[in-house]
């Protein structure tokens, strides 16, 4: 594939990611994170490895992983910049590196990232049904490095919305509710 053809192909599929993303967040009550969600992606250091190894099938960044023995540089400035990831949420690397939770507006971002990546990637095919079903793949067969919190809320989120196939389930009273439940309380209590 020719350059000029990668940057427009990479360009677009940034925008439409975006917009979906957005379209989620406004949704959930977080639009103006729907709106900043993954500028980064356009520096120079996500943007032109991501250029280099971009084919329109798969994402740039597992292609970049699987021909630099499992690094990218893209990845790690992006995830280092947009704490709707929960790799951003690690911490005590020097003495016994943790997971921590994620606060409520990046988790809710994390999941309007989920489906608007489905939506953008998966096209036609996308369903709530669809995503979940990814987000089990992914904790069985990879592995997710975050939280039991998080975990929890990322499976009843998407699993809520793979059931009822009803969006309204991202307005801010449902997701607080969810977060609430899954995070803040634990069987000792609330966390302090």
């Amino acid at each position: 594939m020719h350059l000029f053809a990668r940057i427009v192909g990479h360009t677009w599929m940034i925008l439409r990611h975006k917009y979906w993303v957005f379209h989620f967040c406004r949704l959930a009550g977080i639009p103006w994170q729907g709106f900043l969600h993954d500028w980064s992606k356009f520096s120079p250091m996500e943007f032109c490895e991501s250029v280099k190894y971009y084919n329109g099938k798969v994402s740039p960044i597992k292609i970049c992983k699987e021909r630099n023995h499992g690094r990218s540089l893209a990845w790690i400035h992006h995830h280092g910049r947009n704490l709707h990831h929960y790799e951003a949420w690690w911490d005590n690397f020097d003495l016994h590196p943790h997971p921590t939770d994620m606060p409520y507006k990046y988790a809710v971002e994390m999941i309007c990232d989920c489906l608007g990546a489905g939506k953008s990637y998966g096209r036609d095919a996308f369903t709530f049904q669809s995503e979940y079903a990814w987000w089990q793949h992914k904790k069985a067969c990879v592995g997710v490095g975050t939280t039991p919190h998080m975990i929890a809320f990322t499976d009843a989120m998407l699993g809520a919305l793979a059931r009822t196939n009803d969006v309204r389930l991202l307005r801010p009273a449902y997701t607080k509710k969810v977060y609430e439940e899954t995070v803040l309380h634990t069987p000792e209590g609330l966390i302090t």
